[in-house]
């Protein structure tokens, strides 16, 4: 396969157009809003070093999604950018399949399986559900696969509320952790609260997470715990803010306290900006 980089073409042809270019714009902000029309234009035109291809018809050529894939592993493996349009006609194809397997394929790039995830998730595939549940239990893959295939299964809504709830109550602190992430969008199940208030509980280091989490569960049976947290002498002006958050959402008031203490709260006083004087 011809690894081919698109990257550095675009980027002389953009070299000599801002040479080319440079007195017709009075502020660099004008030159670079006009970049994606080169672009645009970059990718329509012929070019001899493609035979005559377009640079965005390129990958049209390439019917069998199995072997783009391979073709995106390659540019990976090589250190070189991956075209968009290779990335473009992967959706195109819309072989969920093939991207599955290379999202799943534990010998690919970590990259090339995260864009494959991403691929999925634009196609809005439910394909990939039970695998992307089960890396929340089992805890093998790295962080950032992770991460991003719960994104994918808060993408697929209602139908993985079950499912999910299965593996909830199979899976160790950090898979229950991660499906709380997905289940606290559907209010209404007990263990999954009680897992949540416990967590706020004893996990001081996360409180301002499992507030949120508590705030969308929608129960005001954490409202005791939440508010014995917000008036404590040891809860942070950050988890202070999402705490009340999550007791304003659940119909109560959270305490007024004086942060001026507190370093975070000055700066971020600091980054406000300032009335302006009448005069």
């Amino acid at each position: 396969m011809q690894i081919i980089d698109f990257d550095a073409r675009f980027t002389e042809v953009l070299n000599d157009w801002i040479e080319k270019n440079r007195s017709r714009y009075k502020r660099p902000e004008d030159m670079e809003d006009d970049v994606p029309d080169v672009y645009l234009r970059w990718l329509n035109q012929p070019a001899a070093w493609l035979d005559g291809a377009t640079p965005g018809a390129y990958f049209e050529r390439y019917a069998n999604a199995g072997e783009l894939c391979a073709l995106l592993c390659e540019y990976i493996a090589q250190e070189v950018p991956v075209p968009d349009p290779l990335l473009d006609r992967l959706e195109e194809l819309g072989d969920e399949e093939a991207l599955l397997a290379l999202a799943k394929d534990k010998s690919a790039p970590c990259e090339a399986r995260m864009a494959a995830i991403e691929l999925l998730r634009q196609l809005e595939s439910t394909l990939p559900m039970v695998d992307f549940i089960r890396w929340q239990v089992e805890r093998d893959e790295e962080d950032d696969l992770l991460d991003n295939a719960l994104e994918s299964l808060r993408q697929m809504g209602e139908s993985v509320r079950k499912p999910a709830k299965v593996a909830f109550a199979a899976a160790g602190q950090a898979g229950k952790e991660a499906l709380l992430d997905v289940l606290a969008d559907y209010p209404g199940d007990d263990e999954v609260f009680r897992f949540a208030l416990e967590q706020f509980k004893t996990c001081r280091d996360k409180r301002a997470l499992y507030a949120g989490y508590l705030a969308k569960l929608e129960d005001d049976h954490a409202l005791e715990a939440l508010l014995d947290v917000a008036e404590s002498d040891d809860v942070s002006y950050t988890d202070f803010i999402e705490i009340r958050s999550a007791i304003e959402r659940l119909g109560s008031e959270a305490p007024v306290r004086d942060w001026s203490h507190d370093p975070t709260y000055r700066a971020f006083k600091r980054l406000q900006p300032k009335p302006k004087s009448r005069g």
